[in-house]
C-alpha cells in the first residue's frame, strides 16, 4: 500500500517531482495560512528549493499569493493557497440508469453539478457530451477527469469486471481520453468514497471502512492513511459476500449476498430507487423499516467480521442511502450494541457528511491526486 498523502522528502532520482507534490500538499492543508518559511520548516527543504518550486507553481497558476501573515520582527510573510479560479477537475459517477458529473475546484469545492438519465448503450456518448458542455461553461482549464465505476478497476486502469455495467476488460478510460482529450482516471466507486472520507478526516493517517450503499453495495478500505485495494484490486467487493445470515436470492442468482438485503432498491421497495429525473431528483421512495432492520443486522455482522479480522473500528456509510434518514443507521447501531468484541473497544458507525456527493468528490480527488499528487484537506478548520 502507498500512502495517499506525500509525507517526506524524495530520493535524488525523484527529488523535484516529489518535493513539488509535498509543497502542494502542505499548501492545500494550510488553507491560505502558510508562507514560504512555513514550507521550509514543514517540508524540511532548504530555502532555495522551496523558493524555486513556489515560483514554478505560481507561474503555472496552481497556487496564488493571498495576503500577508503577522510579522515576527521583519517584513510580514506572504501567504499562499491553492488557486480556486483557474483550474477544475471533473468527477463522474456511473450508476444503473445514468451518470452524475461535477466540476470541482482545486480546493475540493463543487462548482457545478449535473445528473443525467442515460440508456446504457449511449452511456459513453452521453458522458462525452456532458463533459464537453460542462467544461465549456466553466471558463477554467480542466486538468483531468476522474470516473467512479461500480466494479473492479485494475492496475492497468481497465474495468476488469462490473456486474452493473455488464462489462469485463473494458478500457473506458482510454475511450474517454481519446474522445475528450483530457487525462481520464478510473476508480472504483467505493474507493472514491474512501478518498473523500480521508480528505474529510482530521487524522493525517486514518483507518476506516467506507461502506457504499446504492445500486449495489461495496466498501473502500483505508489502513493508516493508505487505500488498500488488494492483490488483484478486488478488495471491498463485498456486495456478493455470503455471511450465511439470510437466504434471500440476489440479482446475481445466488442466495445470501449482502447486496440482496442492503442495496437501496430493497431498502425502499422501489426497483428504480436511484432513477434520475430531468428535475435532478435522486432517490425515489422512503425507507422501509422492516427492510432496514434486516439490512442493519446483516451489515452489523459484516462490520463485526471486519473489526475482528483487521481491527478497523470506524465505518462511514456513504452514498444515496444517506438521503433516506437515520433509520438504517439506528438499526445497525442497535445490532452492534449486542456485540462484545474480543478485541475490546467499540465500533463507530456514521453517515458521511458528504452524502451522495462523496462519490463525485472522490472521483475528482482520484484524478487530481494522480495528476498533481494532491489530496484535498476538507476537514473544517
Amino acid at each position: 500500500m502507498k500512502s495517499l498523502r506525500t509525507t517526506g522528502k524524495a530520493t535524488p532520482s525523484e527529488v523535484r517531482a516529489v518535493n513539488r507534490r509535498l509543497l502542494l500538499q502542505h499548501i492545500g492543508q494550510g488553507r491560505g495560512r502558510i508562507s514560504r518559511a512555513d514550507l521550509v520548516r514543514l517540508a524540511a527543504l532548504n530555502t532555495a528549493t522551496v523558493s524555486g518550486l513556489v515560483s514554478e507553481l505560481l507561474e503555472q497558476g496552481l497556487i496564488r499569493e493571498v495576503g500577508f501573515g503577522p510579522s515576527v520582527g521583519g517584513k510580514p510573510p506572504i501567504l499562499l493557497d491553492l488557486d480556486r479560479e483557474l483550474f477544475a477537475v471533473l468527477g463522474v459517477q456511473l450508476i444503473r440508469d445514468g451518470f452524475r458529473i461535477a466540476a470541482v475546484s482545486l480546493r475540493g469545492e463543487i462548482i457545478e453539478q449535473h445528473d443525467e438519465l442515460c440508456d446504457p448503450d449511449r452511456m459513453i456518448d452521453g458522458i462525452v457530451i456532458a463533459v464537453q458542455k460542462i467544461a465549456g461553461s466553466l471558463e477554467r482549464t480542466v486538468l483531468a477527469v476522474g470516473v467512479a465505476v461500480p466494479g473492479i478497476v485494475d492496475h492497468r486502469g481497465l474495468v476488469a469486471r462490473s456486474v452493473l455495467l455488464q462489462r469485463t476488460e473494458f478500457d473506458l478510460g482510454g475511450i474517454l481520453h481519446e474522445r475528450l482529450g483530457y487525462p481520464v482516471h478510473l476508480i472504483n466507486d467505493s474507493d472514491a468514497c474512501a478518498l473523500a472520507e480521508v480528505a474529510l478526516s482530521e487524522d493525517p493517517a486514518p483507518t476506516l471502512l467506507a461502506l457504499y450503499l446504492g445500486d449495489g453495495v461495496g466498501a473502500g478500505l483505508v489502513l493508516s492513511g493508505a487505500l488498500f485495494q488488494g492483490e488483484t484490486f478486488g478488495a471491498g467487493e463485498i456486495g456478493h459476500l455470503n455471511l450465511r445470515t439470510h437466504a434471500i436470492t440476489c440479482e446475481c442468482g445466488r442466495k445470501g449476498c449482502i447486496e440482496a438485503v442492503a442495496r437501496i432498491s430493497v431498502l425502499t421497495g422501489q426497483p428504480q430507487a436511484l432513477q434520475l429525473t430531468p428535475r435532478g431528483e435522486r432517490v425515489v421512495g422512503s425507507l422501509d423499516d422492516e427492510a432496514a432492520e434486516r439490512a442493519g443486522r446483516n451489515i452489523a455482522a459484516l462490520l463485526e467480521l471486519v473489526y475482528e479480522l483487521i481491527d478497523v473500528r470506524r465505518t462511514v456509510i456513504c452514498g444515496p442511502v444517506c438521503a433516506l434518514g437515520p433509520g438504517l443507521l439506528e438499526h445497525i447501531r442497535a445490532a452492534l450494541d449486542d456485540n462484545d468484541p474480543y478485541l475490546g473497544g467499540r465500533f463507530t458507525v456514521e453517515y458521511s457528511r458528504l452524502g451522495w456527493d462523496g462519490t463525485l468528490i472522490g472521483a475528482a480527488a482520484s484524478a487530481v491526486h494522480v495528476e498533481l499528487g494532491l489530496l484535498w484537506s476538507l476537514a473544517e478548520s
